[in-house]
């Protein structure tokens, strides 16, 4: 899954240093999962349910990411690890916390409102710290003031309400525990330690306790394995499997033990992908409390990725932080509700919806399916408020803009060429379109046939990824990198250029005329890009490179008919090992 091979590498938590040239898939846990996990009746919450909540709360939401007025911009949960922070010293902090303003059934309110249909939760991350009661003391129960047992407090709420209710365990790494990966090298009494000693006196006998103190559980969510032996990882699946026999794994338990897999973190990947997958995500940027982190993701945004997650056919696992006092922070709870009302307003678009037949989203939006029925979503109407379909053969039975009020409006389709063409100005004004986004339905007596070539729509910009080109004498890579520390980003690029390297993609042009271009590259000094077409049109410019990708205007080239074409882009000058193009973007002159 990740063919990049970091120093440093992190899922919903980080990794520590790669070991033994460990990959980032070897570290995350990579994407393979036991066979026949897909067709278990267990699936059905992850498969159907599409939505649930991720909760990263600890020790270290006390510190909200500062230590001694200090502050740590990186994601909270990490404090202790990349502040190095005396493990003692961090450990006494235990007698501080007291999360008074814990309330596990406003947290499922949350949850409910916000349309999500389970929770997972930390009940161990890295710093070792167990949120729950256990024989080992090092936990909530018996070393805070606080002591009650907020797990079961949750667990009991999410029962109440009908949600399904999981655990997060950090089983590889344990920053306090001694022999755990980055924590201690020798007992209190300096005699040495090993990894197998952490685990068996305290992962394992915590992964037995929360299999058993906690009624069912959905989920059992394991983390960054690491170069943890195989044995000791599949003695955690048989006491899952044991004590929770309808509890999901994901892939990140490692060694191929899944249920489904898990992608890196805030990944939301660009094509459809296959299988059982799930993208987690975090409400802003850090996944634990923060004090400084207010970047939170606003009901549209929130939308845009949970829709795109589900077109491409995966599920989302979105990320609130509870602060030091318990509480999820008001604007991200705030905006989850909000997005959770559009939700309600079209439960169809997500609950047991079926992955985008474009393969990909569209300039306006995405589309899931649903039966014989495709769930049109619009984030940004196009300025005619036509919505253009490309490569879709089969005629629709009807198309309806479904109002805020739930009335359904019938819209107009028409042909222009090979393409499909939804006429909304008449029904799309403000009582009808959301500020968020808007949904047709529209509906087939038999699942249309789709054309996945990529498009170029004439009256909104176009945006063609190198995940979808066809690369010749240049290296076309995933890559990942963080811009903060925890805040991941991807992309599919195309780099290594040699002196004929090309990237080409086969398009569909609804109609001819003029567009401009723009490509998003990254690099250094002046590169010289050119931009070709099938039809012997050509531009070619120089601008400016910087350490991170940024779209630049290129030139506006013409195409002369509608229909099939080829578009390459060429790199002719500058500094081939360091020019990395991610995408090309037309956007129609008129």
């Amino acid at each position: 899954m990740k063919p990049l091979h970091l120093v440093i590498a992190l899922s919903a938590s980080l990794l520590l240093p790669a070991q033994g040239g460990e990959s980032m898939d070897e570290m995350w846990g990579g994407e393979s999962v036991r066979a026949g996990a897909e067709t278990d009746e267990r699936t059905a919450l992850f498969r159907d349910g599409k939505y649930g909540m991720f909760i990263h709360w600890g020790l270290y939401s006390h510190l909200g990411g500062q230590w001694k007025e200090q502050t740590f911009y990186g994601i909270g949960e990490w404090i202790l690890n990349q502040m190095a922070i005396d493990r003692s010293e961090y450990m006494a902090l235990a007698a501080q916390f007291n999360p008074v303003d814990f309330d596990a059934t406003e947290i499922v309110r949350v949850a409910k409102e916000a349309g999500m249909k389970w929770i997972i939760i930390t009940a161990k991350h890295h710093e070792g710290f167990a949120m729950f009661q256990s024989a080992h003391p090092f936990n909530i129960v018996d070393a805070s003031p606080f002591g009650r047992d907020p797990m079961k407090e949750l667990a009991e709420a999410c029962r109440e309400a009908g949600l399904g209710f999981g655990f997060y365990y950090s089983h590889n790494q344990d920053w306090t525990a001694p022999g755990g990966a980055g924590g201690p090298e020798h007992n209190d009494d300096g005699s040495p330690v090993t990894f197998d000693q952490y685990f068996e006196e305290k992962c394992y006998p915590q992964v037995v306790e929360i299999c058993s103190n906690y009624g069912e559980l959905a989920f059992v969510w394991f983390d960054t394995p690491g170069g943890m032996p195989a044995r000791h990882v599949k003695a955690l699946a048989e006491v899952v499997a044991r004590n929770q026999p309808t509890a999901m794994l994901c892939s990140r338990i490692g060694h191929g033990m899944g249920d489904y897999v898990s992608l890196g973190d805030m990944e939301v990947p660009l094509r459809n992908r296959s299988g059982l997958w799930e993208t987690c995500d975090t409400t802003n940027d850090s996944w634990s409390y923060a004090w400084y982190d207010q970047n939170w993701k606003s009901p549209r945004e929130i939308l845009h990725r949970l829709v795109s997650t589900v077109a491409r056919g995966g599920t989302y696992l979105l990320n609130v932080g509870p602060d030091g006092k318990g509480r999820i922070p008001a604007m991200a709870a705030d905006n989850l509700i909000q997005a959770g009302a559009w939700i309600k307003e079209h439960p169809g678009v997500i609950y047991g919806a079926s992955p985008s037949p474009w393969g990909q989203a569209q300039p306006w939006g995405d589309v899931t399916r649903k039966g014989n029925t495709l769930h049109i979503v619009v984030f940004d109407w196009p300025s005619d408020q036509r919505v253009f379909l490309p490569g879709m053969r089969g005629n629709p039975s009807s198309a309806e803009l479904i109002g805020h009020d739930g009335r359904r409006h019938a819209l107009t389709i028409g042909k222009e060429g090979s393409w499909t063409v939804i006429e909304a100005a008449e029904a799309a004004d403000a009582s009808t379109t959301s500020a968020i986004a808007s949904v047709i339905e529209m509906k087939f007596e038999e699942p249309p046939g789709i054309d996945q070539t990529s498009s170029i729509h004439p009256n909104i910009q176009s945006q063609l990824f190198c995940e979808f080109a066809d690369v010749s004498a240049a290296a076309k890579r995933r890559i990942q990198w963080m811009e903060k520390f925890g805040e991941w980003k991807f992309a599919v690029q195309v780099s290594d250029w040699k002196p004929a390297g090309m990237a080409e993609w086969e398009v569909d042009v609804a109609r001819a005329g003029d567009y401009h271009v723009s490509l998003t590259y990254k690099g250094e000094g002046r590169p010289v890009w050119s931009v070709t077409t099938s039809e012997g049109a050509r531009i070619q410019n120089q601008q400016a490179a910087t350490a991170v990708y940024h779209t630049y205007p290129i030139g506006v080239i013409r195409f002369e008919e509608p229909g099939k074409h080829k578009v390459s882009v060429s790199l002719v000058d500058g500094n081939a090992s360091k020019s990395s193009l991610e995408a090309i973007l037309f956007n129609p002159v008129n």
